[in-house]
This record gives C-alpha cells, sequence and structure tokens, in this order.
C-alpha cells in the first residue's frame, strides 16, 4: 500500500502495510474464565497483583493474578441474561472500571446509567452514584484518589468527589456497615447540598437524611463542549484536583483535553476544556497518554490510530490499522519511572480482529503482529514497565525489541481473560 498525501505535520500520514503475523497463541498465556458475557473493559491494578474486568453479564471481577482466579465479583450475572433480566449490582452491561490508587476500591460504569464503588477485598457494593441521563460508557479514577471521573451516552462527562468531613481520601473512608450510600442528581451542575433542587426522581438518599456516614457529601462536576456520545476517558499520569489533564472521545469524531485542575472544581468544570485534537473520520472509540502525558494517542471506526502532541494538538502521525475497527490503544515499551518518554517507545494497538497490531511511534518502518487469544479482540490494558527494563538499543538489534518487562491483559468475545506474563516483540 502506497502512503498517502502528507499532512500538515512534522510526519508524514503514513498508510502502514500489516508486518510479520505470528501463528498461534503467545506461548506463555494463561487463561482466567468465570464470566458469562463479553469482557467489555481490563486493567491492571497499581500494585500490579490484581485485574479488574467489566462484561456484559452485569458483573465486574477482581482476579488475582498471581493464581489466575476470581478473588471478587461485584454485583450477579441475572438469571436470564438474554431475556432482560437483573441480578445484584448493576442492571445492565458493564462497561468500564478502574482501580483506586491504593488497589483497595474499584469503580465501574454501566448501561444502567449509573457508576458503583466496590470493595477489592469482598467485592462489597459501597456506593452507587447517578446523574447520567444515559448509558455510560467509561469511568477511571484519578491517580492521586481525589475523583472518579464517568462519560455517558449524554454527551457529558462526571467528575464525582465523595468528602468524608472534609477528608477526600476515599480509601480512609469507614465504608460499609451494610449500608450502600446513594448519591443521586437531577440537577447535574452543584453539589448535593441541603438546598439541592433535584427533582422527586432523584432523590434518593441526600446525606441529611443518611444514618451511616452523615457528614459525607459528594461534589459533581460536569464537563461540557463534547456534541456526542462519549466512549473512552483517560487521566494523565499524576492528574488530579492540582494538575494533569483528562482525555476524551466519542461519536462525534473529535478528541479533546481538559485542565483537570479546573475540571473538577464545580466553579470552573463547564470552562475546563484545553484543547481539541484533529477530528477523525469516523467515531472514535478509545484514547490513551503515554506514561509521561506528553503524547496522547486516539483510535476509532476509521480503523486509524493517530499520534497528537498535547503541548500543541499538532498531529504527529496517523496509521491505518486495515479493515478493523480500533478500540483499544495502549502505549508500549515506555519507561514510566522517567519524566520524558523514552526514544525507542512503541505504541500497541488492538483492533476488533483476532490480532494484536505494534507500530514504533517514531519508525515508520516498524509495524508487527502479535499473535491474538483465538477470538475477537474487545480490550487489553499493559501493566507499567518495570524499572530496571533495559531500552531497545542496549538489548536487541534494530528491527527486534525482545522482552519489555510488561505484561499484557487480553479481553474479548469468547467472555475469557488472557494474561501475557511479559511481552516480547
Amino acid at each position: 500500500l502506497e502512503a498517502a498525501a502528507p499532512l500538515a505535520c512534522p510526519f508524514s500520514r503514513m498508510l502502514a502495510r500489516l508486518g510479520t503475523s505470528f501463528s498461534g497463541n503467545f506461548p506463555e498465556m494463561s487463561v482466567m474464565k468465570g464470566h458469562e458475557g463479553t469482557i467489555r473493559a481490563t486493567c491492571f491494578s497499581p500494585d500490579m497483583k490484581l485485574a479488574v474486568t467489566a462484561s456484559g453479564d452485569h458483573t465486574g471481577r477482581v482476579w488475582d493474578l498471581a493464581t489466575n482466579k476470581a478473588v471478587a465479583t461485584m454485583g450477579s450475572c441475572p438469571k436470564n441474561l438474554t431475556g432482560g433480566g437483573i441480578g445484584t449490582g448493576h442492571e445492565h452491561v458493564v462497561s468500564g472500571c478502574d482501580f483506586s490508587p491504593d488497589s483497595s476500591l474499584v469503580c465501574t460504569s454501566s448501561n444502567d446509567k449509573a457508576v458503583r464503588i466496590w470493595r477489592v477485598s469482598n467485592g462489597e457494593c459501597l456506593a452507587i452514584l447517578q446523574g447520567h441521563m444515559q448509558i455510560v460508557n467509561c469511568c477511571r479514577w484519578a491517580p492521586d484518589g481525589s475523583a472518579i471521573i464517568s462519560g455517558a451516552s449524554d454527551k457529558s462527562i462526571r467528575g464525582w468527589r465523595l468528602l468524608d468531613g472534609g477528608d477526600a481520601d476515599m480509601s480512609k473512608f469507614k465504608w460499609g456497615d451494610g449500608v450502600i450510600l446513594e448519591f443521586a442528581f437531577g440537577d447535574c451542575s452543584s453539589s448535593l447540598a441541603e438546598d439541592h433542587n433535584d427533582t422527586d426522581e432523584f432523590q434518593r438518599l441526600a446525606f441529611k437524611r443518611r444514618k451511616h456516614l452523615p457528614n459525607m457529601k459528594c461534589l459533581l462536576t460536569t464537563m461540557l463542549g463534547s456534541t456526542g456520545s462519549i466512549n473512552a476517558l483517560d487521566f494523565s499520569a499524576g492528574a488530579g484536583l492540582s494538575k494533569g489533564f483528562i482525555a476524551s472521545v466519542g461519536s462525534d469524531m473529535t478528541p479533546r483535553v481538559w485542565d483537570c485542575k479546573k475540571a473538577l472544581n464545580i466553579e470552573t468544570a463547564k470552562s475546563s476544556l484545553h484543547m481539541t485534537m484533529t477530528p477523525h473520520s469516523r467515531a472514535c472509540l478509545t484514547c490513551a497518554f503515554s506514561p509521561s502525558g506528553a503524547l496522547l494517542a486516539t483510535g476509532g471506526q476509521d480503523c486509524a490510530v493517530r499520534l497528537h502532541r498535547v503541548s500543541d494538538g499538532t498531529l504527529l502521525r496517523e496509521v491505518i490499522i486495515g479493515d478493523s475497527y480500533c478500540t483499544c490503544v495502549s502505549f508500549l515499551g515506555f519507561d514510566d519511572t522517567k519524566e520524558e518518554d523514552a526514544k525507542d517507545g512503541y505504541f500497541l494497538i488492538c483492533s476488533g480482529s483476532s490480532k494484536i497490531k505494534v507500530f514504533d511511534v517514531r519508525d515508520e518502518g516498524f509495524h508487527k503482529m502479535l499473535p491474538g487469544a483465538g477470538r475477537a479482540v474487545n480490550t487489553i490494558a499493559l501493566s507499567r514497565r518495570a524499572a530496571t527494563c533495559q531500552t531497545t538499543s542496549q538489548t536487541s538489534q534494530p528491527g527486534s525489541v525482545g522482552a519489555l518487562n510488561q505484561s499484557l491483559l487480553i479481553g474479548g468475545g469468547d467472555n475469557v481473560l488472557c494474561l501475557v506474563p511479559n511481552i516480547k516483540i
């Protein structure tokens, strides 16, 4: 395939040829079974000991990566999954999941329009956050632990901050006591205070009527500016109340970057849009910051992955990955212990096919395919790179990378989570 006409950016637009295909599955891949529906999202815990999955069977699960066993199930699968029944927990497909920074809690999003917080140790539901008017497609926990963000088909991004007597560290709350805390908003622009003007439909357990943790309140912020469904979100490293960025993509095709400090503040959230990036030609499905936050990768239904520079929004590169949607993108081979992205970084692309495709961020001549898991790949997640990992130039010949000291999670349409303990290219 020939290269397309150059774009107005430092790099030329490239229509990439698919590289070498390696037959068979990863030789060291382990499999975790238990879900009864497609795995929609997955991620590693910050301590790298656990993984969490979100599934079409209305549940989330926490997995011990040392034993490949589920240690907690969040919610229950309805008796008649295809007939529209409900179990406990979420009442519809679980679409997204993420860990708290200390790995003790998990947040999930769902097609039931709600976000939930769960205890990792036993799968207990601790809180329900309601305010979106339509399906919630994704959720992320701020790296500083201060907030959860969620994106939905109602074109909004919500920021949820729980405070207990002024304490914002959710890992220290006295959760539980058999009570699920519920915060619900009709007017999704202000905090749930005693003078809130929510409609009767959304008045459920306001904190002024609650006996358990009566001083806890929820501050809700709303980021406006998107003109379509929000499909994916990401935080830059270390982002939170005082610094960093939020990335969002959706059906309006335009990647956006938000000022995190403004976005999580009630007074400034509605004006927190930092910049927009070059639009895709069809809906965007995925986005990811590089470990340093200097780069943003986006992908979508146009079968393309775009690489943007965050400082000024410049489109650095576009790669056409084939004839399948790009459903997930993540950076591979970057050393997240360094402030600057390594010169030999790669980004890893997962498409709707059974193959996982790898392209070099800077070298347009490098493109390979990793073996898939034998079925459509919906989502992937990468562990942090080990601090002792050697660079490509120190360990490999040009065009060969070898082991990268990163593990890979693969979730797909066969309801199975796969773990590859050390990726080799």
